[in-house]
């Protein structure tokens, strides 16, 4: 009897991280490949601290440091090299079997080497230098990248519906390329941002998505933050289309735990569970993924099968992975 508690009690102390190292395999569906530029040693916080957003007099300037403010924030890396090592480490600790490496071709490049395995590459679209689509279609036959993620409309300030994208989506579905498209929040106060003056709130809604999808059905698309915090406006287009899928990247460690499970709860009971994707949008903070997982784990209204598709299923089937990947998956 003894013995018997002893392991219960262990049992309960363990995280559910470690969950995840002792079993089942994780896709990310969004990561990134960045460097860090000036972003060494910088903090942010995680939703389960239940942040409070910045509040700022106009007549003030804004300190783009201040969402960092909290009693254990997560500090990204002091160089490049430590970024991909440490980003790398914590994908294999978690379990995370593949995932989509978004970013500037020669970093996407330079991570899908080091862990060619585990790293899908993305390539960021709709950056602000343009780039013709025929240099996308070359790139793809090339094979130096296998998914539009993260396509950056919102952060254009310009509607996915504009014409000026059509030909990119024309490419995708005649190439059977996947989509990953944000729409929700920037980063915090992001009209404040440095950098992020284009960025519009108002293109958050994912009915811009429409007619994207009326011309183009046979196109595989996902919604990179679900059009957070419209989770009205995801549900119908979820419920019109039926080949749309969401990640829940970033709210999942960034906004308040609150508020992330009331959104996931709510498409979940509105029978959306085999659409929603795990995503990190792991930026600059490796420790981040951790939580991202952790987040998902902890939801009391997950069942396990649940949270196995989140996890994994629902990204398996979005990325018509074959039997064979899948068992391996399993496997190593």
């Amino acid at each position: 009897m003894r013995l018997i508690i002893v392991l219960l009690i262990a049992a309960s102390m363990s995280t559910p991280a470690e969950a995840q190292r002792a079993g089942e395999p994780i896709i990310d569906m969004h990561l990134h490949a960045f460097t860090l530029d000036f972003a060494k040693g910088v903090p942010v916080c995680t939703g389960d601290q239940e942040p409070i957003q910045p509040t700022i007099d106009p007549k003030e300037s804004f300190d783009s440091l201040v969402p960092g403010t909290c009693p254990k924030p997560v500090i990204s890396p002091a160089s490049d090299e430590a970024l991909m090592r440490e980003s790398l480490a914590m994908l294999k600790s978690l379990n995370i079997r593949r995932a989509v490496a978004g970013g500037a071709l020669p970093e996407v490049t330079k991570w899908r080497a080091a862990a060619p395995d585990v790293i899908l590459a993305g390539l960021n679209f709709a950056a602000k230098k343009p780039v013709l689509v025929e240099e996308f279609r070359r790139l793809h036959k090339a094979g130096d990248f296998s998914v539009f993620a993260e396509v950056s409309t919102q952060y254009r300030g310009v509607s996915a519906a504009d014409s000026r994208w059509e030909p990119f989506f024309a490419l995708a579905e005649e190439l059977d390329i996947p989509v990953g498209i944000h729409l929700g929040e920037g980063p915090p106060a992001a009209a404040r941002f440095p950098g992020y003056e284009t960025y519009r709130a108002s293109l958050t809604t994912p009915f811009q998505l429409e007619e994207v999808l009326h011309r183009h059905p046979k196109l595989r698309i996902y919604v990179m933050h679900y059009a957070s915090p419209l989770v009205d406006e995801m549900i119908a287009m979820m419920f019109t289309h039926p080949n749309l899928y969401v990640d829940i990247a970033c709210n999942n460690w960034l906004n308040p735990r609150a508020q992330f499970y009331d959104h996931l709860k709510r498409m979940v009971d509105a029978g959306f569970e085999k659409r929603i994707m795990f995503g990190s949008d792991q930026i600059i903070w490796p420790g981040l993924i951790r939580a991202a997982v952790e987040s998902v784990e902890q939801a009391p209204f997950l069942s396990k099968s649940q949270k196995r598709d989140i996890f994994y299923n629902n990204a398996a089937r979005f990325l018509r992975l074959t039997k064979e990947q899948i068992a391996a998956d399993h496997s190593r």
